[in-house]
């Protein structure tokens, strides 16, 4: 695991910020291999996390390259705190095959926040109000898309080839 980026105050923060700015669901990406333990990790996640299934939504891809129907859970209180155990209250806790790799949150069908925890950077699309009331937690931020990030600042909206 990297050292700590956030404490569990900042990463409850973050995840209430969230709430706040319209987030109700979030996806999770794993990095594993079929037939593989990382697999059946993977698996494990996920069914301690069925109680906030909410089934497959049509939802912004992370490339950016449109919407497709995904799994997905309900973001509450109830998983935010399960959440902030699995990461043990650092959002961008990275143990590759314990934990996803990505974290995303979603207002509506769009994405609001990346977490892209093997590099340690985040991209959070908010207005100028919502970025005000960010900036009030205390969290070193900058504009701007990180390195890694294949988001695009606005959704776009096209359906994903199959």
């Amino acid at each position: 695991m990297h050292s700590r980026s956030l404490t569990l105050d900042q990463s409850r923060s973050v995840l209430k910020f969230c709430r706040s700015a319209g987030a109700t669901l979030f996806t999770v990406n794993f990095v594993f291999a079929k037939g593989d333990e990382s697999e059946r990790l993977m698996r494990e996640f996920y069914e301690r996390f069925s109680p906030f299934a909410s089934g497959e939504k049509d939802l912004e891809n992370i490339c950016g390259d449109g919407f497709s129907p995904q799994f997905c859970w309900v973001l509450d209180d109830r998983s935010m705190e399960a959440i902030l155990n699995e990461t043990d209250g650092d959002l961008f806790a990275y143990d590759v095959l314990h934990l996803p790799e990505d974290w995303l949150f979603y207002a509506g069908d769009t994405i609001l926040l990346q977490i892209v925890t093997h590099e340690q950077e985040a991209t959070l699309r908010v207005s100028e109000v919502q970025d005000a009331e960010f900036k009030k937690l205390g969290i070193p931020h900058a504009p701007g898309c990180p390195r890694w990030s294949r988001l695009p600042e606005q959704p776009t909206r096209l359906r994903r080839q199959r």
